[in-house]
């Protein structure tokens, strides 16, 4: 992908369109940038890969806020009025530990926003005194791969909800391997579309993957759009066109086509 923020990539959008050359390369690869932002825009969310935020709120006595980002990963801080909150222990029948609680999220997409909650206290009421710091992105995590025994010694991420998207780091015997950009030596990787590289000295091992990936229902939504933008160029303006006087052929023209808007919907944030 060629931005970060892409939610389709160019060879998909290529066949979609069942385009077998690459004069229009550069066009398309920015509708598909430009499109992807629009559509993030729309959803009201600033990224879906795995991302680092951090929210400040006006604290009102509440047990329980809603965080404003999904599907959570992991809450790295949470603080009232300054002073640091630990996460909650597991509940045991013979005692109830203060701290804070985050809610299970959802294991495949579209998912829905989490709310974190505190054991023991409340959120005091105050403005801009509660902090709370968290990854949030669709992610697989910790998914099991057998590195080959044998030359090439490739794994491939299985991807099952859609395409990987960004590296969140592997682990080998529970110790975490050093990413390199190619030839990587022992306990080492390099990864390119979701195609992980590791060294001889580690063939035979299992490890653990984790990577962000792009919801398969946004890479669609995202490739209808550039479809419909791309053909525009050929009606600019038209709304209508008559066809040898035998018939009429009519255009949507919105600011967004309803299909796509329906495809999003899912994973639209409706809620401050």
């Amino acid at each position: 992908m060629a931005s970060t923020y892409d939610l389709a990539k160019l060879a998909d959008v290529k066949d979609w369109l069942d385009i077998s050359g690459a004069d229009d390369d550069a066009l398309l690869s920015r509708l598909i940038t430009r499109l992807s932002r629009g559509i993030l825009n729309y959803l009201d969310r600033q990224s879906i890969l795995p991302t680092k935020f951090s929210e400040t709120f006006d604290g009102g006595g509440e047990r329980s806020l809603l965080l404003g980002q999904w599907p959570v990963n992991v809450v790295l801080g949470c603080a009232v009025n300054s002073l640091p909150i630990p996460p909650a222990p597991a509940m045991t029948p013979d005692s109830l530990q203060p701290g804070f609680v985050l809610d299970e999220g959802d294991i495949a997409p579209p998912g829905r926003r989490q709310r974190l909650s505190l054991r023991g206290r409340r959120f005091d009421c105050g403005i801009q005194n509660v902090s709370v710091s968290y990854l949030a992105g669709y992610q697989i995590a910790g998914e099991a791969a057998m590195i080959p025994p044998g030359a090439p010694f490739l794994v491939t991420a299985l991807s099952p909800y859609g395409d990987w998207a960004s590296d969140g780091g592997v682990t080998l015997n529970g110790l975490a391997m050093t990413r390199v950009a190619a030839s990587p030596a022992a306990g080492q990787y390099s990864v390119a579309d979701g195609i992980y590289t590791f060294n001889v000295a580690n063939a035979g091992m299992g490890a653990t993957i984790t990577y962000g990936f792009v919801p398969a229902d946004l890479a669609i939504c995202c490739m209808d759009w550039v479809a419909e933008r791309y053909s525009y160029r050929s009606r600019i303006g038209q709304q209508s066109k008559s066809l040898g006087g035998q018939e009429t052929m009519a255009y949507l023209v919105k600011d967004i086509p309803d299909f796509v808007a329906a495809g999003l919907q899912p994973y639209r944030r409706v809620a401050p």
